[in-house]
């Protein structure tokens, strides 16, 4: 487990946002963007910048604080088309990954290779269908953008590292009884965010995922912070579960022909089955909002060397990995005062064959112009434990 990261301050975040993007997992703030009419079809130009001061307190003897300084987070673009035979498309792209994932040959974050959604769907039946890369219907707290939280990154548990948050391939969605329930399913490359570097693997197999979800008494956005103050007590409660089988052929192992498709902890894709299920529960009345999370992992390598092991004996192992844990919060949106107040909680773990458990501890505010399009941000957080 990296330590270095002990104590970490980011501070005054500037965003200025006219941000919209279809998705349907991106229904929060009524944000601007730029319109082009026809008779036939809409097309909307939006796009999000952001900058940032980051300091880290780090122990005596860690000298190296090159985190330190100012840096540009979000230079996102968004491109979104709708037309009347009830076709949608839509292009995201961070211009700030593109770059850097051509300057470095995606070495230096291959989860973010500057595309986060490229997709066309159709909503023309009771059955929505939507085929390209977007993000999968998996986590509530991965499908909240953290640009509109008071914080400046999702926690561990659903940031990425551990599972991925996009993937390209077939989702299909429906809404039932006055759209408070929601149903998803879909089959994906299993690759996530690595499928413009990698393709498939050499499994040709993928990743199958569903999702359901009950919202009470109406329809709830995918928005963390009651920012729409609401009158009477309103709940989302979501169930999900991702299903894979990587089994590789003779001659082929992901960790020589697809390394940066792990991720730190080698959970991401693993070169046998993986099975990761959860559930989550979001509820807000009169601008407090309550949410909570939990998320395991099933992993069975076929080979028994793989170093999700740890190099340990079958009879000890049982040939299978877990990993996983829990994030919950509580957030406060003062409107009168234009303020956002978060506090979150994080206790997860990446492998239970090691010492590696994880608590962290998250503090935000946000001071809102222009609700979250407008908005400065500080974020303070720290492991409350690790053992």
């Amino acid at each position: 487990m990296n330590k270095l990261l002990l104590i970490a301050l980011s501070a005054t975040v500037i965003s200025n946002s006219s941000y919209a993007q279809f998705s349907e997992f991106r229904n929060g703030d009524n944000v601007s963007n730029f319109t082009l009419n026809t008779d036939n079809n809409i097309l909307q130009f939006s796009g999000r910048v952001s900058a940032f001061y980051e300091w880290r307190n780090l122990k005596p003897l860690l000298v190296n604080l090159n985190h330190n300084g100012f840096a540009i987070k979000d230079l996102d673009l968004d491109f979104l088309g709708k037309s009347t035979n009830k076709f949608v498309y839509e292009i995201h792209m961070s211009v700030l990954d593109l770059a850097a994932a051509a300057a470095t040959q995606n070495v230096a974050n291959p989860a973010a290779p500057g595309i986060k959604a490229a997709y066309i769907s159709y909503e023309g039946f009771k059955v929505h269908i939507k085929l390209g890369f977007d993000k999968v219907p998996y986590s509530q707290g991965s499908l909240h953008d953290a640009y509109s939280t008071p914080f400046w990154s999702h926690s561990n548990l659903i940031g990425g590292d551990l599972f991925a948050r996009r993937d390209i391939g077939l989702t299909l969605s429906t809404r039932l009884w006055k759209k408070r329930i929601q149903l998803y399913a879909g089959a994906y490359s299993g690759m996530g965010e690595n499928v413009f570097q990698y393709g498939t693997d050499a499994s040709g197999t993928m990743e199958f995922i569903g999702r359901a979800e009950f919202s009470y008494p109406a329809k709830m956005k995918y928005e963390t912070i009651d920012m729409d103050i609401a009158t009477v007590p309103m709940f989302r409660i979501g169930v999900n579960a991702r299903y894979e089988d990587k089994t590789q052929p003779t001659g082929h192992t992901i960790i020589v022909d697809e390394p940066n498709v792990l991720a730190p902890y080698n959970t991401r894709m693993v070169g046998g089955k993986r099975l990761v299920y959860g559930m989550d529960f979001i509820a807000k009345y009169k601008g407090w909002s309550f949410l909570f999370e939990t998320d395991i992992l099933k992993m069975q390598p076929t080979a028994t060397t793989d170093p999700l092991y740890q190099a340990t004996s079958a009879s000890f192992n049982g040939g299978y990995v877990m990993a996983g844990g829990i994030v919950t919060g509580i957030n406060y949106n003062w409107s009168k005062a234009h303020s956002v107040f978060s506090v979150n909680y994080e206790n997860f773990d990446a492998n239970d064959l090691i010492v590696g458990h994880q608590e962290w501890l998250y503090f935000g505010y946000a001071y809102t112009v222009s609700r979250f399009n407008s908005v400065f941000k500080i974020q303070w957080y720290k492991p409350s434990a690790g053992y």
